[in-house]
């Protein structure tokens, strides 16, 4: 028991920092020598890498991103580790993502990683709901709510289908962690919306 929880521990503080490694910076330095931070959303993550520098940009680091999902799940599971250990692996990529060490806590918001974990855990149900949801994204143009129908989707076919509790728990941790990333960046925004009782402007904020 002794030797698995140190192992859950050295595996979280590594979650952590492979969340933590900045793929979008990294790849829009490297090719435009920007500071993603600086244009577009600010945000570190694929959808603005892709918009300052580039198709093959937001691609890769799509990719790695999920990666880093993928390899939350994986490498407890080879380890031999219990399946609880996920609920601690899991989330801590994610929050490297979102809070990375290496750029002073500021990052993405985590999509691209929760994606990958779930393409692990329940890979058919994550197919089936990317369909719809990368539809939404080209009709409208809009990743936020095609982000948000994916999630919605997944959580309600984990249900339906009667997946395991481990299973379910662990969509819906991680759905609030991203979703709370989310309201978390665009506060000031909301506050004021709200204050000045501005629901249309709220609402197209919240879903751009």
């Amino acid at each position: 028991m002794i030797l698995e929880l140190t192992a859950v521990i050295a595996l979280a503080i590594g979650a952590y920092v492979l969340g933590s490694i900045p793929t979008a910076y990294l790849f829009v330095r490297w090719l435009k020598g920007q500071d993603i931070r600086d244009s577009g959303s600010h945000n570190v993550g694929a959808l603005n890498a892709y918009r300052q520098a580039g198709s093959w940009a937001g691609i890769a680091v799509l990719l790695v991103d999920m990666a880093k999902g993928v390899l939350a799940v994986l490498v407890p599971k080879l380890l031999g580790v219990g399946d609880w250990a996920l609920f601690i692996t899991t989330p801590l990529v994610v929050a490297g993502h979102n809070w990375p060490v290496f750029l002073n806590f500021k990052g993405g918001k985590g999509a691209a990683a929760i994606f990958g974990i779930s393409l692990v855990i329940v890979p058919w149900l994550t197919v089936i709901t990317a369909g719809p949801s990368i539809l939404v994204m080209l009709l409208l143009r809009n990743v936020v709510l095609g982000a948000a129908l994916g999630f919605a989707l997944l959580n309600t076919l984990l249900w339906l289908t009667g997946q395991g509790g481990q299973q379910v728990g662990l969509c819906l941790l991680l759905t609030l962690l991203v979703t709370g990333t989310y309201l978390i960046n665009i506060r000031e925004h909301v506050f004021s919306s709200i204050k000045a009782r501005q629901w249309r402007e709220l609402f197209l904020h919240m879903a751009g």
